[in-house]
């Protein structure tokens, strides 16, 4: 049962990561479960809430910013959408995760034809 709801509670957070009141309060939720047991679920699957929350938006930022059509899109405009309010942070988060800074991960998707 837990891993059903641990499914369910993922693909929901999947399709809302660009919703920037998504947190642990609305998961818990839209859940009917406790925020503490939230955190015990992801804790038994070996995950930190938070930690996940960021490594999906930072993928969901980093797909976009490899997408041609958002190459008009300011990068801080994507790292919002993605709920990184704070430019520098997200170009810290996302230089740690990929190891090149957002304009050098654009750049070279760009010189390989996007992906």
């Amino acid at each position: 049962m837990a891993d059903v709801l641990f499914s369910r509670i993922t693909w929901y957070a999947r399709r809302h990561l660009t919703d920037r009141t998504l947190g642990p309060a609305q998961l818990a939720a839209v859940h009917n479960v406790s925020v503490r047991y939230l955190y015990k679920l992801f804790a038994e699957h070996h995950r930190s809430l938070e930690q996940w929350l960021i490594t999906e938006r930072l993928r969901g930022a980093a797909r976009e910013l490899k997408d041609p059509a958002g190459d008009h899109l300011p990068i801080s405009a994507i790292a919002a959408r993605w709920g990184f309010d704070d430019a520098a942070h997200f170009a810290r988060r996302f230089r740690a995760a990929y190891g090149v800074t957002p304009r050098e991960w654009r750049r070279g998707s760009s010189s390989t034809g996007g992906g």
